[in-house]
């Protein structure tokens, strides 16, 4: 049965990588209470991947090479983690303050990283990311109950 209800909650981490373990708790305890809980798995590992992604990016927004330094002087620059129902779809997404985009790769075998994107890619129904007004990127991912 679908449903017009639409919710959405979000969650300021620390640029730490204990928040990729808050932030799967968090997802897990929204879409229990959202009884959504059929998309947790995906959903844990689609957050855990944004939310590396999103820490190794506010970490590298303040390298002078990067075209965010110096845009968060003044600021702390905390990654946030957004959930959003609709209908019965839910989106994902990560905010940091670097406003590079990602980029998804196809690394070699003997890579130790680089496929985060690709996990993404593969568990979401679509994907993107867009440039708030107020600064950063935002990253998403949509995954849907299966019909």
């Amino acid at each position: 049965m679908k449903t017009s209800l639409t919710r959405r909650t979000y969650t300021d981490l620390p640029a730490h990588p204990l928040s990729v373990s808050i932030a799967r708790t968090y997802v897990a305890r929204i879409l229990a209470d959202w009884e959504r809980a059929e998309l947790t798995d995906d959903a844990q590992l689609v957050a855990s991947e944004l939310l590396t992604n999103a820490i190794k990016a506010t970490q590298n927004a303040h390298k002078p090479n990067d075209l965010t330094h110096g845009m968060s002087a003044g600021y702390e620059c905390h990654p946030w983690l957004g959930l959003h129902q609709v209908s019965d779809d839910v989106v994902l997404e990560v905010w940091d303050c670097n406003r590079n985009p990602p980029k998804l790769r196809a690394p070699e075998s003997w890579e130790v990283g680089g496929r985060g994107l690709q996990v993404v890619n593969d568990l979401a129904t679509s994907w993107g990311y867009r440039w708030p007004k107020t600064g950063g990127k935002i990253v998403w991912a949509m995954l849907a109950v299966s019909r």
